[in-house]
């Protein structure tokens, strides 16, 4: 019998080297393979997967581990071991039964978008429009997470006028004192609201990896615990995922610009399925960040 481990996300402000490598060293730049095959190893220790019966659910992905060990490292940072079996030319796997957008239940004709090593699928050609525009909010939305609404401190109700930014990311708070305790620990609090799955946005524009790059869309992004961060491409986004410590130590120099725009598409376009009557399900060569 199948056993599902619910993920519980953890600050990964400051990655801990056991939780960054068992047997596999650090990712390279992101390279494919070019015939993607079903999982069949263990993305942190690198090893055969005897059965199935060990997984993780994340972002409406279903991935397969080999021991607890591994199941611990891959709530740490799901994005980057995703990657890894990605480069080993292996799939994850879909779990979705119903579209994020519109909330149909998906059927035979749904059409599959890919990003990175991860998939979602959506009910017709308008939901797709929407997902290719601005991605990682779908995916939040398929792992139940959300936008802060209360203060990570005192749990009052955030005042947009008293936010600040911490290592790179935006932070909304009740009132100016918690500032200087959020300051004090950071790492507790980025950890106290992954646990409640709420999910921070970027305070600039920029990507971390190429900080004179600015992002003009949201389509290559990481999230780490509580944390989004943006890039100005796959291969941006790999080097980030390989040593993200290398890239966060210089995020306060960025300039405060805010996150990257969503991609508009098909401005205007509204999703109606009585009037789709599904009948836009033929083209399944979704875009994505391949």
């Amino acid at each position: 019998m199948k056993t599902i481990l619910s993920l519980v996300l953890v600050s990964a402000f400051a990655l801990p080297a056991s939780a960054q490598e068992h047997n596999r060293k650090s990712l390279p730049e992101f390279k494919p393979q070019a015939d993607v095959q079903a999982q069949t190893t263990c993305p942190i220790s690198g090893e055969k997967l005897e059965d199935k019966d060990l997984f993780v659910d994340y972002e409406g992905q279903r991935v397969y581990l080999c021991c607890k060990k591994c199941v611990t490292k891959f709530n740490a940072f799901p994005d980057k071991w995703i990657t890894t079996l990605a480069m080993a030319g292996e799939s994850v796997e879909n779990t979705q039964t119903t579209c994020p957008v519109s909330g149909e239940e998906l059927d035979e004709d749904a059409i599959s978008l890919a990003f990175g090593n991860k998939t979602i699928q959506v009910c017709c050609k308008k939901c797709a429009s929407k997902v290719n525009a601005d991605p990682a909010t779908y995916f939040d939305k398929l792992e139940g997470r959300s936008a802060q609404q209360k203060c990570a401190v005192m749990g009052g109700k955030i005042i947009p006028k008293n936010s600040f930014v911490v290592n790179g990311t935006h932070v909304d708070q009740c009132c100016p004192g918690c500032e200087k305790k959020w300051r004090a620990e950071p790492a507790k609090y980025f950890t106290k609201l992954a646990k409640k799955k709420i999910v921070l946005q970027p305070a600039s524009d920029r990507c971390p990896v190429m900080p004179k790059m600015a992002v003009k869309d949201r389509r290559y992004f990481v999230t780490m615990g509580a944390r989004r961060f943006y890039f100005c491409s796959e291969g941006t986004r790999a080097k980030f995922l390989a040593k993200p410590e290398a890239y966060m130590k210089n995020l306060d120099k960025m300039p405060q610009t805010g996150p990257p725009p969503v991609k508009v598409e098909n401005k205007g376009a509204e999703h109606d399925p009585k009037k789709d009557e599904h009948g836009d399900h033929g083209d399944h060569s979704g875009h994505g960040l391949n």
